[in-house]
């Protein structure tokens, strides 16, 4: 009901139009792909250090 009012104001605020992260940050796009690729990994580990495992069928 609100879209009308709201989306044209958030639309104006977030359109940059077609550009990637490494454009929005100007960083070298192989630095931003290190950067994800190290925080996945980050995020991996902690999450097995944490034994956050999926539950056996059956169990």
């Amino acid at each position: 009901m609100t879209y009308q009012q709201v989306f044209p104001a958030i639309s104006a605020i977030a359109n940059y139009g077609n550009v990637t992260m490494p454009d929005l940050w100007n960083l070298n796009p192989f630095l931003t792909v290190l950067v994800f690729a190290l925080m996945s990994l980050l995020l991996f580990y902690l999450i097995d250090r944490a034994g956050w495992k999926r539950a056996e069928k059956g169990e």
